[in-house]
């Protein structure tokens, strides 16, 4: 907060903040408290995975801007973490809220594995893609290349990613085909 001579003056915390459930804080102090989590290191990424969950869960689009706004404040390091944390299915919306999303962030997000109880992993793997190729279709060749070059990049990884690409392929055959279309 700033006073109108220019200073600044830290906004205190009340003391029942640090003993609210997680769900019952305001969207802002759940960022702080997965930032601090993360910074603690007193939880694992798996742990943290339901928090992330909730963050992201309610309203829908109106939540997705909020979500990007609150982002825009965290550092890369941060963002990083988060995605590599998250959820596969929660990584696409996560991705799209990155104001400027980075070649490390990209290739974080195209590596998570779908789980092996997943009956449509490609839907799932062709979504996070695609947020990926929604950014930028440069960052994801170059997100791509860097998980290709990686001995331990996911079984699927290759399979996946020629897939995706035929796929983008043939939207841009259909599209020049058939300019009045939607895809």
């Amino acid at each position: 907060m700033v006073t109108g001579a220019g200073e600044t003056v830290v906004k205190k915390r009340k003391w029942y903040e640090k003993y609210l459930p997680f769900v019952a804080r305001s969207p802002e102090m759940q960022l702080r408290w997965l930032e601090s989590a993360f910074r603690k290191g007193v939880l694992t990424p798996n742990e943290i995975t339901p928090y992330i969950k909730l963050f992201m869960a309610p309203d829908g689009e109106g939540n997705l801007a909020r979500v990007r706004g609150l982002l825009h404040s965290l550092n890369g390091s941060g963002i990083e973490k988060m995605l590599g944390a998250a959820d596969i299915y929660d990584v696409p919306d996560l991705f799209r809220c990155i104001a400027e999303p980075t070649v490390f962030q990209a290739v974080v997000a195209i590596s998570k594995v779908p789980p092996p109880y997943e009956k449509a992993p490609q839907l799932v793997v062709d979504k996070v893609f695609q947020a990926v190729y929604d950014c930028s279709e440069e960052l994801l060749a170059q997100a791509a290349a860097r998980v290709a070059e990686n001995a331990e990049r996911p079984a699927h990884f290759q399979e996946a990613y020629e897939r995706f690409k035929e796929i983008k392929e043939d939207e841009k055959l259909l599209s020049a085909l058939y300019p009045k279309a939607i895809l």
